[in-house]
């Protein structure tokens, strides 16, 4: 993440920028201990997070340490794994349960990539779909250069390549459904929808935008997700 650019495009966001710069640093930190394991498949939809829980939760509390200054009240392994299986926390404190939100969202994240670095073997050389061929996240952003299409994976960091008439949720190719649309100020990134499934992707033309990495670009181009969910796409 380019946090600085970041700070630049959004003046009045800088504490939330520097409170997540912060966060996100912490959890980096007590990450960079962590052994990824050899798999045997690759974690397709993100279905089995809940078992990596024993992996990660010892960073998390660690974490959460740096952060507040004490250790976690509650039993972090506990309240991952009920994050990663039944999308909830235990009881506890609001502020609390949106810290452990955001530690367990870059942890679980960074885990995912320390796992497709670990495991290249899982990822097929060839793929076609539009969700990950490694942890099953649907791309939120592409990039397009020259004459081809790459997708990324905003969850573990991998990218491929796409058929550019093609919707990537459902694999509609009827270009009479399939359109796109720009936002005034926001030059040479598209959203792309699918009027077939109601799906969008936000696309960054590199031809005509200087890219920064995926997040970065995600981050930047927020005003498109709002006027695509205001266009009823999701």
């Amino acid at each position: 993440m380019d946090w600085e650019t970041l700070l630049k495009a959004y003046p009045t966001q800088t504490d939330i920028i520097l409170g997540v710069r912060y966060l996100r640093e912490r959890v980096e930190n007590a990450m960079a201990g962590v052994d990824a394991p050899k798999l045997d498949g690759p974690c397709r939809a993100m279905d089995d997070l809940g078992d990596f829980v024993p992996v990660i939760a010892p960073a998390c509390a660690l974490a959460w340490k740096d952060i507040t200054g004490a250790s976690p009240s509650f039993d972090m392994a506990e309240a991952l794994k009920s994050l990663a299986v039944e999308g909830d926390t235990p009881e506890m404190a609001q502020a609390d349960r949106e810290r452990l939100e955001a530690i367990a969202q870059n942890a679980f994240s960074r885990l995912l990539g320390l796992l497709r670095e670990k495991n290249p073997h899982l990822i097929p050389q060839e793929w076609n779909q539009g969700d990950c061929p490694f942890c099953g996240t649907y791309a939120r952003i592409g990039f397009d250069e020259e004459d081809r299409r790459t997708l990324h994976c905003l969850s573990c960091g991998h990218s491929w390549r796409f058929p550019r008439l093609r919707c990537p949720s459902c694999g509609n190719a009827d270009y009479t459904t399939l359109g796109y649309f720009e936002a005034e100020g926001i030059e040479g990134v598209r959203v792309h929808f699918c009027r077939e499934c109601s799906r969008y992707l936000k696309v960054v033309d590199r031809k005509v935008r200087s890219a920064h990495d995926a997040e970065t670009d995600d981050a930047l181009t927020l005003e498109l997700d709002e006027l695509a969910k205001k266009e009823q796409f999701s």
